[in-house]
């Protein structure tokens, strides 16, 4: 069982990726701003992040930037899940550190392959 940390402002999607993650038999562990994700970070094993770009405290390319270039989560890949699919942002996420990007709605079945994609041994 892996540990995905999902981190979204929206608790209703952050449920649903609760049990989404289930599915498969893996964790969900979840933060709704960039503060809750670095103390998650520290207190669970995760395996992979998934963040949207709009959080509250602060924008989800600069804490991409942060997760990148931090000792202790530079290794765990990165993948964006957002309603904004801009090709500038796009790239813009890319050079921030984050292996893939997501467009919301996504389907389930696409989001337990990119899941199963980073946290499969």
């Amino acid at each position: 069982m892996a540990q995905v940390l999902f981190i979204d402002d929206d608790t209703d999607a952050l449920e649903t990726y609760k049990k989404a993650v289930a599915l498969r038999d893996h964790e969900a562990v979840v933060a709704s701003d960039g503060n809750q994700a670095w103390e998650k970070l520290s207190q669970f094993d995760i395996r992979l992040i998934i963040v949207d770009l709009n959080l509250p405290d602060i924008s989800g390319v600069e804490l991409i930037e942060r997760l990148s270039h931090e000792e202790t989560t530079k290794s765990i890949p990165v993948v964006v899940l957002s309603a904004l699919p801009e090709k500038e942002l796009i790239s813009q996420v890319t050079e921030a550190g984050a292996r893939m990007f997501l467009s919301k709605p996504v389907p389930l079945h696409k989001l337990l392959t990119v899941i199963e994609k980073y946290v499969s041994p």
